[in-house]
């Protein structure tokens, strides 16, 4: 008999805390229920997807551009890109190098960021160095333009654009051999251009 009263004793000190525990729990869940009566829901939160892409276009090369391009999305309708350009050529007289680079703007009018249609303005910045005869000259040149196109991000990894853009460009001529002769080009270059996102 002592035997049963203390294996009885001792399945109600295990039982007893298990017991408060799961009524502390129902206590807590219906506290909580009617203190979120009345309360609207939080909104979900909004799965924004990839942020940056990477692209290669190839059909920038006919205007001596390397056609790369890192975009990065602020927010849903807007994003940044930045695209390098090199240039090098020879002559057994002389040689060439251009360097310059394209800051531009694009602005979502269906989609969002870097995904959908866009348009916006784009600015470049073109530094020049030739050297002929031992006589090293340096120019400084600008750009502005546009341009309009689609992107589509595939599973938040690939990157498929289309597109246009048209800059005109005033740079000193160093070809001509003055430092104060202007070259002035409209340069339309066409994007089909494919990449990674991330």
């Amino acid at each position: 008999m002592p035997r049963a009263a203390l294996v009885l004793l001792l399945s109600l000190c295990v039982l007893f805390p298990r017991m408060a525990l799961a009524q502390d729990d129902v206590i807590s869940q219906v506290q909580d229920w009617f203190s979120k009566l009345g309360k609207p829901k939080p909104p979900p939160v909004e799965e924004l997807g990839a942020r940056n892409t990477f692209t290669i276009n190839p059909l920038a090369l006919q205007n001596s551009q390397l056609g790369v391009e890192y975009e990065r999305a602020f927010g849903k309708g807007f994003s940044l890109y930045a695209a390098p350009e090199f240039a090098y050529g020879r002559t057994p007289e002389a040689w060439t190098l251009s360097l310059a680079g394209t800051l531009g703007i694009r602005l979502f009018v269906l989609g969002n960021a870097p995904s959908g249609i866009y348009f916006g303005p784009e600015f470049s910045v073109i530094h020049q160095i030739r050297s002929q005869n031992h006589v090293r000259r340096r120019a400084l040149g600008l750009g502005l333009g546009g341009s309009v196109g689609w992107t589509l991000v595939l599973f938040n990894r690939f990157t498929l654009a289309a597109g246009f853009s048209a800059q005109y460009r005033s740079i000193p001529d160093l070809e001509a051999g003055g430092d104060g002769a202007l070259r002035v080009q409209v340069i339309p270059t066409p994007r089909l251009a494919f990449g990674v996102a991330f």
